[in-house]
């Protein structure tokens, strides 16, 4: 976990506070009461949500902190997060920003919390801040608050913490899941003991009830058998009743088709009559006009056709009117001129004529031309009075004609219902026949009795054959149950033994070689942390006549010429070296493990309180030799050297104002 940038809105004397970090040192200094603690107790606030409600500043109805960081992934991809962190009159409220897949969510005060403690890989049967604390961050006046705390519930809880960090719990928990499974392995035994001693009777009435169900199969093979030659005989007689009884229906069929078609010919008879009677009025007519049929078919050979006459007689027509127009237009030509020449003027204008000798041949020349057309008219009207008389004679004709065509029609309809009587008189005589041949009502009843008989014992086997049916089947399924719990017993016989040899698998050999383990692992732990221990300790006290360790519960041993001592003999800033020595140590060791939480942070509140200048020099050069990737330390003195950033901070009138230095002394 790196830190790359923190802001603090009302933060106790922070108004407005904006700080971008960088990796390696970072010192951060200034006065007593300048703001400086505030930084980093924002860091932890914004990490895991403690305190955010004390550190407003004071007048202020809400405060905010938003913290960004990257870390590493199981992967070792290099995520970026921002952690915002409100408290309003509302309640606190929080936030977090994924910056590499670019969403934001939204989280209550405790999930932003758990998420969080998720991304840095913190164990999660512990409190994360705990382990922050232990391992990353010592706050002011509590460096040596984890070697000078003693108490069986301060070693408990020390215990604890660096257990669960090192997820050293996990041993216990398997040791005393184990202990529970073998006790439960136990009480599951002793219960499927009682279960299992049903399988001998089980097994018994499995035997019986099989023997007994083969036995029934038998006799249902034999039924069946039995069975299929009772309804093939059924189905026998049920046939030959069935054609003899449909053979029985076609009498009223064919009954009612012999009515019928003696019905059918007493219609056309009937029809025959009355054509005949039609017949005979048209012939009568025919006599009446003196001719014969012959004649009148020969006649109408010769005779025009009805639309030629009237054509002719059509077109005579106009002519006569035509001439009788001419004809009144040639006497009007000839009383005009003669009543010239009576009056002796012209009719138009009125002139004298004096002479008139030449009208006596203009009114003969036009009484000669209306003679000549009326002689004409004369003979168009004679032309027309025999063309009119043959049209009558023409239509009588076709009267006449039509009364044959009748009489012909008549005799071809007659013809043909006598061809159909006798096909039906056919007919019928076969259909008699038909009859004859069919079967009589008693042996129609003799093939039902013995139909009945049949099916009544195809069915009386089928009853039975239904019945052991039903038998077997609930045998079988009983059958099928008591196999199934038969199988489920030996299975739970099989699973018992297993059980068994789990049980004492877990108490011969896996409890036993945990314990081995987690003592090598505990004591592999406690070996690497005194060397770091020492090591730090050496570089912070130049005293060969000293030397520390911890004992199996993490509690430092402080021995001096071999002699073991205890801390209240020893000066303020030799318990805050020890107190350094020992979460160095914690930070080296957790950093390098190899999976869980390894933080690259390291943050320190005021190290050199109680040191004088030489221990503050010593604590600057081991501080300078720290290979976290970042440390932050918080300090009034200016004597602490090679820092990569120095972020100086001042108070003016109660607001925190901070300076970024880029170089120490800058």
């Amino acid at each position: 976990m790196i830190i790359k940038e923190l802001i603090m809105e009302n933060i106790t004397s922070h108004e407005s506070t904006k700080i971008e970090f960088t990796e390696g040192k970072t010192l951060i200094r200034g006065q007593s009461g300048a703001g400086k603690s505030s930084i980093v107790e924002s860091i932890k606030s914004a990490l895991f949500g403690k305190y955010l409600k004390e550190l407003i500043t004071k007048g202020k109805e809400n405060g905010k902190i938003e913290l960004t960081f990257e870390i590493k992934d199981q992967n070792e991809t290099i995520k970026k997060y921002t952690v915002i962190r409100k408290f309003t009159k509302g309640g606190p409220k929080g936030a977090i920003i994924y910056h590499n897949e670019k969403k934001s969510i939204d989280y209550s005060t405790e999930e932003l919390t758990r998420e969080i403690t998720k991304i840095l890989k913190i164990n999660q049967k512990t409190k994360a801040e705990e382990i922050f604390d232990a391992f990353v961050y010592a706050e002011q006046k509590q460096l040596e608050s984890l070697i000078i705390k003693n108490t069986k519930k301060d070693i408990e809880k020390r215990t604890k913490i660096i257990m669960e960090a090192f997820e050293m719990e996990g041993y216990q928990f398997a040791r005393e899941n184990s202990e529970r499974l073998i006790k439960k392995i136990y009480d599951t035994t002793k219960i499927r003991n009682a279960q299992i001693k049903e399988i001998p009777e089980l097994e018994t009435n499995k035997k019986e009830v099989s023997e007994e169900i083969n036995k029934k199969k038998i006799n249902l093979e034999e039924l069946t058998k039995t069975r299929k030659i009772k309804k093939t005989y059924y189905e026998l007689k049920r046939k030959d009743y069935d054609k003899v009884k449909e053979e029985r229906t076609k009498i009223s069929s064919i009954s009612t088709l012999i009515t019928s078609k003696e019905n059918e010919i007493k219609e056309k008879k009937e029809e025959i009559i009355i054509n005949n009677e039609k017949s005979a009025i048209k012939k009568s007519k025919i006599e009446k006009t003196g001719m014969t049929i012959e004649q009148i078919k020969k006649g109408m050979e010769n005779l025009k056709s009805l639309n030629q006459l009237e054509e002719i007689r059509n077109k005579l027509i106009d002519e006569i009117n035509h001439l009788e127009i001419n004809r009144g237009r040639k006497g009007d030509k000839a009383t005009r001129y003669q009543g010239i020449r009576d009056e002796g003027k012209c009719d138009t204008c009125g002139r004298e004529i004096n002479d008139i000798s030449g009208y006596d041949e203009l009114i003969s020349a036009a009484n000669i031309e209306k003679s000549g057309i009326e002689n004409e008219i004369n003979k168009k009207n004679e032309e027309k009075e025999s063309i009119q008389n043959k049209i009558r004679e023409t239509t009588e004709m076709k009267i006449l004609e039509s009364d044959v065509e009748e009489i012909d029609e008549v005799k071809e309809k007659n013809k043909k219902l006598n061809e159909k009587i006798v096909g039906l008189m056919n007919e019928i005589e076969q259909q008699k026949n038909e009859l004859k041949k069919l079967p009589d009502e008693n042996k129609l009843k003799i093939l039902e009795n013995e139909c009945k008989n049949a099916e009544k014992d195809f069915r009386d086997k089928e009853d039975r054959l239904t019945v052991i049916t039903t038998q077997i089947d609930d045998q079988t399924i009983s059958l099928n149950k008591e196999q199934v719990r038969l199988e489920k017993l030996k299975q739970k016989k099989i699973e018992m033994e297993y059980l068994r040899d789990v049980s004492e698998w877990l108490d011969k050999y896996f409890i036993t070689t945990l314990q081995s383990i987690e003592e090598i692992v505990l004591h592999t732990l406690k070996e690497k942390f005194n060397e770091l221990f020492k090591e730090w300790f050496d570089i912070l006290v130049e005293d060969e006549s000293k030397t520390v360790m911890v004992d199996e519960e993490f509690t430092p041993i402080l021995k001096q010429n071999g002699v073991e001592q205890v801390f209240r003999r020893f000066s303020g800033g030799e318990e805050a070296c020890i107190a350094l020595a020992y979460r160095l140590a914690l930070n080296d060791l957790i950093r390098k493990q190899s999976t869980g939480f390894r933080p690259e942070l390291f943050m320190l509140d005021e190290p050199t309180a109680a040191n004088d200048e030489i221990q503050v020099s010593k604590i600057s050069n081991l501080l300078s030799n720290i290979e976290n990737k970042q440390v932050i330390i918080i300090s009034h003195s200016d004597e602490l050297a090679n820092a990569d950033q120095v972020i100086k901070v001042t108070k003016d009138n109660n607001v925190s104002k901070i300076q970024i230095e880029s170089i120490y002394g800058d």
